[in-house]
């Protein structure tokens, strides 16, 4: 601290002293008010938006999707963002990066705002910091919250003729978490990729369609999709033909 930062704290202090208020009643006074006004909004949300008990525990279940408590609510909705990317993506972001840049960043900035005015009001950096870090977090917790919820637990997509193409490539489709960016028939999500029910009727060919799948951006520049060159080649063949065949052959 400088020392012309000790000498104004110095005269703040003793003006502050010289016209402040006793303890009692002013200051129990706030404490109380603030007290009831945080049990009054805690009541109130308790009345307004009310928490439904569901069915009881089934343990027999496998459709129940579980949900983590509220104060892992926002690393739950940060994996859900970073979904079906790669193996690693999600949790290498959701649950390493991003919450440790902000808990390094909480951490360090006592250590970088080393004033010694305490007042709000006068910490318009730190105040803008704090604000930042709690917007981000909403707001990435909004988008995880939105994103798209893919094809559930036991649901398919019923497809006319049932042969063995289009049998293993709805399963691929399924599998291969496809359903969380694209729609068939109405099962899956409705973006951010195309909706794929007529995809066979833009008659592009079994080979572009695997072209596709291995590398998107060389058939659409600019595709945020993630690429499937990974998939064994018979694999990349069904899903060729099964695309290709959407909404002509399969209906």
């Amino acid at each position: 601290m400088k020392k012309s930062q000790q000498e104004a704290y110095k005269q703040d202090y003793a003006a502050a002293k010289k016209d402040g208020k006793p303890f009692f009643p002013y200051a129990i006074y706030k404490d109380s008010l603030i007290a009831l006004l945080a049990i009054g909004i805690v009541i109130t949300l308790a009345i307004v938006a009310r928490v439904e008990i569901g069915e009881p525990v089934n343990p027999a279940s496998s459709d129940f999707i579980p949900r983590p408590e509220w104060y892992f609510f926002f690393l739950f909705e940060l994996l859900r963002i970073f979904k079906n990317q790669n193996v690693l993506t999600p949790v290498i972001m959701g649950t390493f990066i991003i919450p440790n840049i902000l808990i390094l960043l909480m951490i360090i900035w006592p250590f970088i705002d080393r004033g010694p005015e305490r007042r709000i009001w006068k910490r318009p950096i730190s105040m803008a910091v704090g604000t930042l870090v709690i917007a981000f977090m909403g707001y990435m917790t909004y988008l995880g919250a939105t994103a798209p919820e893919g094809i559930g637990s036991g649901e398919t997509i019923e497809l006319e003729p049932q042969d063995e193409i289009s049998t293993r490539g709805t399963e691929l489709f399924i599998a291969n978490g496809c359903g969380s960016c694209h729609m068939i028939k109405g099962v899956g999500a409705a973006g951010p990729g195309p909706n794929l029910t007529n995809e066979g009727g833009k008659n592009r060919g079994v080979q572009w369609q695997i072209d596709h799948l291995k590398n998107p951006q060389s058939k659409i520049p600019g595709s945020s999709m993630p690429a499937f060159a990974s998939l064994p080649q018979q694999d990349l063949e069904v899903l060729g033909e099964y695309l290709n065949n959407l909404g002509t052959k399969y209906k």
